[in-house]
């Protein structure tokens, strides 16, 4: 599965990703700045510039599910899933237990890193010729509240418009009340359930055609 992450199909997805995420991060230093400027005063122009110094230690790009930091994210991820899930949580009962299924041409996992170290991480795959399913969003605790993870869904977006997806659908569990506020702002819209995961209790989608403010 490695192998496919050094084929020209993945090459040419890679340069549209990144190009993509140049523009993320555009987004979100305009964001910065609006945050900055409605605290005011030389508070505000010290906040700009540590906010500005964050974005620019941010990274996000893809890498194999199977590498070691992709590995460390997603234990991390399992663990605060088994601490907040009624019932914990157990990886090989989820619709997802194998990780090929973020492989490219038709999959992609993504690595946040913030200076240097794996922060977060998600990944997408194919549910149909048009509608990717995002599964495994993650952000460390430690580095939430620096709007990691509506730029890590951003960058999520642009990787299925590039590969071809008109819709991202996704479920959460009761219990992720952050992330149900993430993805209904970021204008997800809850829908009936369209599939049998047994950790879900909300079930949302979104057409890529869509825009959003913020």
């Amino acid at each position: 599965m490695i192998d496919d992450f050094a084929t020209p199909a993945w090459a040419d997805c890679h340069e549209k990703f990144a190009s993509d995420v140049v523009a993320g991060f555009a987004r979100l230093a305009r964001w910065l700045r609006r945050w900055a400027g409605a605290k005011g005063g030389g508070d505000a122009n010290a906040t700009s510039a540590k906010r500005q110094s964050m974005s620019e230690a941010v990274t996000i790009a893809p890498e194999a599910a199977v590498g070691a930091d992709a590995e460390y994210c997603l234990g991390r991820y399992y663990q605060e899933l088994q601490e907040r899930f009624e019932g914990g949580f157990d990886p090989q009962l989820s619709l997802l237990p194998s990780l090929d299924e973020f492989a490219p041409p038709r999959g992609t996992f993504l690595l946040v890193r913030l200076n240097g170290e794996p922060v977060g991480c998600g990944g997408l795959k194919p549910i149909s010729r048009e509608a990717a399913y995002l599964k495994r969003m993650w952000i460390a605790p430690g580095a939430r509240g620096l709007g990691l993870a509506r730029l890590l869904l951003s960058a999520l977006e642009e990787s299925a418009r590039s590969t071809g997806y008109s819709i991202v659908r996704l479920e959460t569990n009761k219990s992720l009340i952050e992330a149900q506020h993430l993805y209904r702002t970021a204008g997800y819209a809850e829908v009936a359930p369209f599939n049998d995961e047994r950790y879900a209790h909300h079930w949302f989608e979104k057409r890529l055609d869509q825009s959003t403010n913020g």
